[in-house]
């Protein structure tokens, strides 16, 4: 005689109402033996109506039916992680014997949504958190702008999928590329032309965090239509001094579908993080730059002389050949203070200045030394270049018109002396004191002269 057991002695002499999850016996063919009010609430169905059928005729039991029938034939304890609409269930399958020996499985279904929406949060934040300590990174590594904006949007696209990137920052009126990622020579050619120009205006228009480029737009523009870009994204990089740039990243794969609220609000942080370090770089750059500068004519100063100087003497020590420096001081400027006054006097350093930039060279360091006097740093130069150079100089400042806001203007000439490391000097200070000698020499035989150092040995005069 078979005994008809009851579900109080299947779930252990208790109501199964009282286990506080969702909970249903099930029959090793498969059939509902019973199940708890939650778990018919969580199926949308009376309990009357689902005992007695088969769990796959069931939709939220079919979702995990391969593991049911693995834990009935196994007869082994289980479980999975599901999603049921916007839930999350941690789904234990556990197997157990009635008083007849009879084989039940129940399958406990236990809500564990909140800790998996506390998990995403965590990993959002962290991601977060990693993202911006990386860009940090990028910009303790160095206070040269080139560099850090280089190594940023290396990063970006490291930390993100996409395979194109572009940093631009403004410059006047305009949006200058200055780095990139993924780009074809081609596009690289047009950005920096400008062809994004319209694009980076219309973003600013619209005022968004975050402008998603749809493709009716994507299509006015030539170079990302060839190619092959179906989805771009502007991020204006905005500070307390307006938007100093845009960071662009684009894709070849449609994205639209995979684009979420969580990585705009990633990518707008980022982008104000981003922007924040721009505007501390710039702020290094400037307070270096005022650190090596004169503050009259823009040259560098004699703090910057020294630690360049140093540089060039090791680059020839290692690697051969020659620099030279040009010392120049400015014929009889007592005598034109006295005539023009102090302001004028200024004006005609400045004046000079310029000169200075114009003709020299693109490597050569020019540096006001201190008063009247200039020096000029010339890397991988011999002698006889410098003698050039500087005689150069001398002509074109001796045929200019200086104050030509005053009746007559004023004329102004040079002397310079010269010196070669090595071929006169054993380091940075005996070169320095070499050339100094050499201008006093300059000066002493009738100024407006350039001589060089192994030319006063020699009695050579170079006019």
């Amino acid at each position: 005689m078979t005994t008809q057991l009851n579900s109080e002695q299947v779930s252990g002499y208790f109501s199964l109402d009282l286990i506080p999850e969702p909970l249903i016996v099930l029959r090793t063919d498969g059939r509902i033996f019973d199940l708890n009010s939650l778990c018919a609430k969580l199926m949308k169905a009376e309990a009357k109506d689902v005992i007695g059928r088969h769990f796959d005729d069931i939709e939220l039991l079919r979702t995990i039916g391969k593991k049911i029938v693995a834990s009935l034939t196994s007869r082994s304890e289980d479980f999975e992680l599901v999603t049921l609409g916007n839930k999350h269930y941690e789904v234990f399958f556990l197997p157990f014997e009635a008083p007849d020996k009879s084989t039940f499985i129940r399958v406990l279904l236990k809500d564990i949504t909140n800790f998996v929406n506390l998990e995403r949060e965590l990993v959002k934040r962290n991601r977060e958190l990693m993202m911006i300590n990386t860009l940090s990174g990028a910009f303790i590594s160095s206070d040269n702008m080139d560099f850090v904006i280089e190594n940023i949007l290396r990063k970006l696209l490291l930390i993100t999928d996409f395979g194109m990137g572009m940093l631009l920052l403004r410059e006047n009126d305009s949006f200058r590329l200055k780095a990139s990622g993924g780009l074809s020579a081609d596009l690289q050619r047009a950005v920096e032309e400008g062809v994004l120009q319209e694009l980076c205006s219309e973003t600013l228009r619209r005022g968004e965090p975050l402008d998603i480029i749809e493709s009716s737009r994507l299509v006015k523009i030539e170079p990302l239509v060839r190619e092959g870009v179906v989805f771009l994204l502007a991020v204006p990089l905005a500070s307390e001094k307006g938007t100093v740039g845009f960071l662009l990243l684009a894709s070849k794969s449609e994205r639209e579908k995979q684009f979420d609220f969580d990585l705009a609000s990633l990518l707008s942080l980022l982008g104000n993080h981003i922007s924040l370090i721009i505007d501390k770089v710039r702020v290094f750059e400037e307070t270096r730059r005022l650190s090596i500068t004169d503050g009259l004519t823009g040259l560098f100063n004699t703090r910057y002389l020294y630690g360049q100087l140093d540089v060039e003497i090791a680059r020839v020590n290692r690697y051969g050949g020659s620099c030279s420096v040009v010392l120049f001081d400015i014929d009889n400027f007592k005598t034109l203070n006295d005539t023009y006054g102090h302001q004028a006097g200024d004006d005609v350093l400045h004046e000079l200045a310029e000169i200075f930039r114009r003709v020299s060279r693109e490597t050569d360091i020019v540096v006001r030394y201190g008063g009247e006097e200039f020096i000029i740093i010339l890397p991988n130069t011999y002698e006889e270049d410098a003698i050039y150079l500087a005689d150069r100089i001398r002509r074109d400042v001796g045929q200019n018109i200086f104050l030509a806001d005053k009746e007559g203007g004023a004329s102004v000439t040079l002397s310079g002396g010269i010196a070669s490391y090595p071929l006169n000097a054993s380091d940075a200070r005996s070169l320095l004191n070499a050339a100094d000698r050499a201008l006093y020499a300059a000066k002493a035989s009738g100024k407006n002269r350039v001589l060089c150092y192994k030319g006063i040995i020699n009695g050579k005069d170079f006019r």
